[in-house]
């Protein structure tokens, strides 16, 4: 498998043209195109997270114990006083950092569900989501923001197949084909809970017409997707 650094040079890379491209055309302000730059090249370290204490695990979790104690305690900022927030935020980044990434890492398997593009697609799905209902954001930069999560997921999982294959000494690797797969046969109820994740997801996405007109513009005609797409 690609290591830690050719993940992140090569995601930083194609999140980097893509966040020009965007710019370019248009779509995304000098603010939202950094961000979607951050956006993209995060998400392709993602995948790894399920690498027992691997670099990327360690990060989304410490990241998002900070965040996600800062959340709770800043909602609880009316009943509680300062001394009281910083001991709950503290607490509870200890805990996602520490006790939920044991167990996070005990109940997946490396090359697993993970390293799917069923899993690219459920978890570009979700942050679009979550960019439109808790963030507030205009369907078309919440949809920006799903699809430079799933460009970073991509990235990661190519890299990983292409370094399954030794070209100097014309072999294919025993890990080639475990990282670019549709979905994990080996984790099939995780899968087939994933499949239905993902079409609960699609349903939830902000109206995709803004995305549809964007790729419109490449001469690609979208407008029959809009038949397809579930809404709820």
């Amino acid at each position: 498998m690609a290591n830690f650094r050719a993940h992140l040079t090569g995601g930083a890379l194609v999140a980097g043209t893509a966040a020009f491209a965007s710019y370019g055309e248009g779509l995304s302000s000098s603010a939202e195109t950094q961000a979607l730059f951050a956006i993209g090249t995060a998400a392709s370290l993602l995948p790894d997270i399920d690498a027992d204490d691997s670099k990327p695990a360690r990060g989304v979790f410490n990241l998002a114990g900070l965040v996600g104690g800062f959340l709770v305690a800043f909602a609880l900022a009316e009943h509680i006083g300062l001394i009281e927030q910083v001991i709950v935020w503290l607490a509870v980044a200890g805990l996602i950092a520490f006790p939920v990434r044991w167990a996070f890492a005990k109940l997946t398997v490396h090359r697993g569900i993970w390293h799917s593009l069923l899993m690219a697609v459920a978890v570009a799905l979700a942050v679009t989501v979550a960019a439109d209902t808790l963030l507030g954001l205009a369907p078309l930069a919440a949809w920006l923001a799903g699809g430079f999560v799933l460009l970073g997921y991509l990235t990661h999982l190519l890299l990983d197949e292409i370094a399954s294959v030794d070209l100097l000494d014309r072999r294919v690797k025993r890990s080639f084909g475990t990282a670019l797969k549709p979905l994990s046969l080996r984790a099939w109820p995780w899968s087939l809970a994933l499949i239905g994740l993902t079409v609960v997801l699609a349903g939830l996405t902000p109206n995709p017409e803004p995305v549809l007109a964007a790729i419109e513009r490449f001469g690609v005609a979208a407008d029959p997707l809009l038949a397809y797409w579930p809404r709820w």
